[in-house]
């Protein structure tokens, strides 16, 4: 048990992260998971199971806040430290065009676009990690980069 908590403690904790924004609440989003995984039967690909579960804790979090609609996203760049300034300015500039263009879209969306594009997963498994099938993701995947291209065209524009 004591494995599966190192081998995939790092990533939950930036996925839930990611999706709240507020560290104030991802140890406990991140020590939940882990709880109801080890009252589970356990399965083969135990990571599908945990993004499963706390992805559930998330929703169910923001549903009872009523603030799904709207999840603020974030995800920490370590690259920036070797960037000028000038650099970082624009960059920042740029990221929060894509955080306020993300945030417009829908949440299924937003999920699948944040599980491709940012965590670098292949279409099979966010399908698998989201109980979706891989026709879904790839729909999924491609009306929400129209949705995003449309509302980066729009962040231009003010």
């Amino acid at each position: 048990m004591q494995d599966i908590y190192e081998q995939h403690y790092e990533a939950i904790y930036q996925y839930i992260l990611f999706l709240t924004t507020n560290p104030a609440i991802v140890d406990d989003f991140v020590q939940e998971t882990f709880i109801r995984y080890y009252h589970t039967k356990h399965v083969r690909n135990e990571k599908a199971l945990l993004i499963r579960i706390a992805r559930n804790l998330v929703y169910d979090y923001f549903r009872r806040k009523q603030l799904l609609k709207w999840l603020p996203l974030t995800k920490t760049d370590y690259e920036d430290e070797a960037l000028l300034p000038e650099e970082l300015l624009l960059r920042s500039q740029e990221v929060q065009e894509l955080y306020r263009a993300l945030a417009k879209i829908k949440v299924n969306y937003r999920e699948v676009i944040i599980l491709r594009y940012i965590e670098e997963l292949s279409v099979k498994e966010v399908a698998h990690y989201l109980e979706l099938s891989e026709v879904q993701v790839k729909n999924y995947t491609a009306q929400g980069l129209k949705s995003l291209r449309g509302n980066m065209g729009r962040e231009a524009d003010v």
